[in-house]
């Protein structure tokens, strides 16, 4: 079953004309100037009209890149939704 319903959305894709990451490319193009907000030390939520992104980051590596004391962080926990 699972076949099956990949190979309806690639027929439907080639059918539009369009691949998977044309569809999500032309989400993000139209989101621009999105607000954001860090929560606590770890967390940055970017939320737009049709896109909402959480970044958590390990540890104190937010601050400590918006403090100037690294340049590099590593992110633990990445979700994006498409609305």
């Amino acid at each position: 079953m699972a076949n099956y319903i990949d190979m309806m959305k690639r027929w439907k894709d080639w059918r539009l004309g369009e691949t998977a990451e044309q569809v999500l490319a032309e989400a993000i193009e139209n989101e621009t100037s999105l607000p954001f907000q860090i929560i606590g030390k770890s967390s940055l939520i970017i939320k737009g009209k049709k896109l909402s992104v959480k970044l958590v980051f390990s540890g104190n590596d937010l601050k400590d890149v918006v403090d100037r004391k690294k340049q590099k962080g590593k992110v633990v926990v990445a979700s994006v939704k498409i609305k």
